[in-house]
């Protein structure tokens, strides 16, 4: 299958593929999937919409996703998306010192676009579920291979925590979402839209046990189809507790999450329940 969509968007003009995405496969989408159930609850009950309001966001916000995940096989046939990067010069000065650097993404927008647009001066090590499918992890692999990336399975019994101390010690970047987590008992709690939400712990015990620098890492797909990338750094305090250091980069990452969805509402992708009220 992921070689029929590459092949077809080699010769095909992308918005086809949008178009019959939008047809045939989002309302589908929107019957059966628990996290188009989740988006709906999402905004009716975190943004305030009206119920009529919230469903068309959804239908929307889902179009926006499928687009996006067009966008990254069409980057694995040769496509390239016209990129506006605010931040950049702040990321390549830090790139440019010895020391490691953590780069925090959320689900939102495409990230993924960066990882073949953005060339990295020194390795940048991104931590990936490792159950995804191997097909894809290789089309990954490949597409990455010129940009100074590799990828780091996390997740499962065949993670590799060894190699993430390892591009630390080296100075080297590493790449993690943590909006997201799979054990409940290593969380972080913030605000996001005045709720409280749960985020995964190890990124931000990460970068405070190292004292490194942190930064958030997002691409926003513009409505004509381009994207504007986003480098915001993540302040903390190195002298305070190690607890208050975690919280003051969670909050950092959660109000830039909410920045970013005050100008781009509809591309909050984050399929699952982080919600700690419902």
């Amino acid at each position: 299958m992921f070689r029929m969509l590459i092949s077809g968007l080699r010769s095909i003009n992308i918005k086809v593929f949008y178009t019959f995405m939008a047809i045939c496969v989002i309302p589908v989408t929107l019957v059966f999937s628990p996290g188009a159930h989740l988006t709906l609850r999402y905004y009716h009950r975190r943004r305030g919409y009206g119920w009529w309001k919230a469903l068309v966001a959804t239908y929307r916000n889902h179009c926006i996703f499928g687009q996006t995940v067009i966008d990254k096989f069409a980057m694995y046939a040769g496509h390239k998306f016209r990129i506006t990067y605010n931040g950049l010069e702040l990321y390549r000065e830090l790139c440019a010192s010895d020391k490691p650097l953590l780069l925090l993404s959320a689900h939102m927008g495409c990230s993924e676009i960066l990882g073949y647009s953005v060339h990295h001066d020194k390795p940048c090590n991104v931590l990936v579920y490792g159950g995804e499918k191997q097909s894809l992890m290789s089309y990954r692999r490949t597409s990455f291979s010129n940009s100074n990336i590799r990828m780091i399975p996390v997740g499962t019994a065949t993670s590799h925590s060894d190699e993430i101390i390892s591009a630390l010690d080296n100075g080297e970047i590493i790449s993690a979402f943590a909006d997201r987590f799979m054990n409940a008992n290593k969380v972080l709690v913030s605000t996001l839209h005045g709720f409280q939400v749960s985020l995964a712990k190890g990124p931000f015990s990460l970068a405070t046990t190292r004292g490194i620098d942190v930064m958030m890492m997002s691409s926003m797909k513009e409505p004509d189809g381009s994207y504007s990338a986003f480098f915001t750094p993540l302040p903390y305090d190195r002298t305070l507790p190690k607890s208050q250091q975690r919280q003051q980069l969670a909050d950092a990452y959660t109000t830039e999450i909410e920045r970013l969805l005050a100008i781009y509402p509809l591309q909050w992708f984050n399929y699952s329940n982080i919600w700690i009220c419902t």
